[in-house]
């Protein structure tokens, strides 16, 4: 390769001499310096930062010259560089340890490359789901319609459901849950909580028992749903690799951009490899879509210097729907009196609760019917049902109902 580039070189000085005329030794000697300083190109540089999400990694080119090559290091056909594209992603078909290389030359072969590793051992995304679950009546007797608070975590789906055995609900995110339904009706109930990731679907059961009200008997049933958009915020590792910069270039920078729909937050330089650039620091546009990667080159001017790897981790965030929450409680009154229904946990900052209240009363059969409705319940509230006073106010964690006083 080296041989092939000094013949193309050697090439051009003779034609370019010839052009000028130079019969002597001394003009064959400018015209070899013209060609050195006017027609040979700048050295090519192999330059780029990479970021993944699951098995698919991006690289960000900041390399220069006309031809090239990227490999991926998994066996997969080499790709094309490209001078007028400033990325290129690669997704591998399973996890492990890769090495990208990019190889770029000038149009006289010149050569330059570099390599990174990428460590995708045990990407997130394809970790199996996993599931706990916990179901526990709110009053002991499980009359109807009877509330059973449902806690647990899912880790690692795309989806979770809840199969109450009666319907099915969209139970939550992925993560950490705590919610209440209701049994309208008698029966046995086989709770499922059921999440997937692709075609990879676990989950638990847990059977509950609701008995029949009595007949006549007077319940309350609170239905609270929130919705809205939360914060979703995420940590990205970045590596910016800086090569010898342009002549008179004392400050190299590269942008590191934000994954699409976020804005970055915050961006903490890690660990530095390499002594050609001092004073690394990292800072974030005041738009929060890039972060800018910059130091103090200290390399040789001469020989071009080394190489510095710049680790960094950018805090990322952005807002996101909320899939529509029902939680439901209820409660069975002894005459007249107070019920205390469970509210599920506050919602996020952002998202909305709305709250309704029903007062249902048990038929031949025990089964609840509607005898009154707060389709959006203030609180506090009252008011009256039939002839007898009814109010509801909030203490704590839970709303208070009170029927007949």
């Amino acid at each position: 390769m080296a041989e092939e580039a000094k013949k193309k070189s050697g090439f051009i000085k003779t034609i370019f001499g010839g052009m000028l005329g130079l019969a002597s030794g001394v003009g064959v000697m400018y015209a070899t310096a013209i060609v050195d300083r006017v027609a040979k190109p700048p050295k090519p540089v192999a330059n780029f930062a990479i970021s993944h999400d699951g098995l698919t990694v991006t690289c960000q080119s900041h390399a220069s010259g006309e031809s090239g090559w990227w490999d991926f290091g998994d066996g997969t056909p080499l790709e094309p560089f490209d001078t007028g594209q400033q990325s290129v992603s690669h997704t591998y078909a399973k996890p492990g340890n890769y090495s990208i290389k990019l190889i770029v030359r000038n149009f006289i072969m010149e050569e330059n490359d570099r390599s990174v590793p990428v460590d995708l051992t045990t990407p997130p995304q394809l970790l199996p789901p996993t599931i706990t679950l916990q179901v526990e009546p709110i009053n002991p007797n499980s009359v109807a319609p009877a509330t059973f608070r449902i806690r647990g975590e899912v880790k690692n789906a795309d989806h979770v459901f809840v199969d109450l055995g009666d319907r099915i609900e969209v139970a939550t995110e992925p993560g950490p849950f705590d919610r209440y339904v209701v049994f309208d009706k008698p029966g046995n109930f086989p709770i499922q909580l059921i999440g997937n990731r692709g075609k990879q679907v676990v989950k638990q059961t847990a059977t509950v028992t609701v008995t029949a009200a009595p007949t006549g008997s007077l319940s309350v049933f609170l239905k609270v749903t929130d919705l809205g958009t939360k914060l979703e915020r995420r940590q990205v590792p970045e590596t910016a690799i800086f090569a010898a910069p342009a002549k008179g270039v004392k400050n190299p920078e590269q942008s590191l951009k934000a994954l699409p729909g976020y804005t970055i937050k915050e961006a903490k330089l890690g660990k530095v490899t390499g002594v050609a650039m001092k004073n690394s620091k990292v800072e974030v546009a005041a738009d929060g879509k890039t972060a800018k990667v910059s130091g103090d080159w200290a390399g040789d001017p001469a020989k071009g210097g080394t190489e510095t790897i710049v680790q960094v981790t950018l805090t990322q965030e952005r807002q996101v729907n909320v899939t529509p929450m029902t939680d439901s409680a209820s409660g069975t009154f002894t005459a007249t009196g107070t019920v205390t229904l469970p509210l599920p946990p506050a919602p996020a900052p952002g998202v909305q609760r709305k709250m309704q209240l029903e007062f249902r009363q048990a038929t031949a059969g025990g089964v609840p019917q509607v005898i009154g409705t707060v389709a959006e319940l203030p609180l506090p509230w009252s008011g009256k049902l039939g002839q007898q006073p009814v109010s509801a106010r909030q203490v704590g964690n839970t709303v208070q109902v009170t029927y007949g006083r």
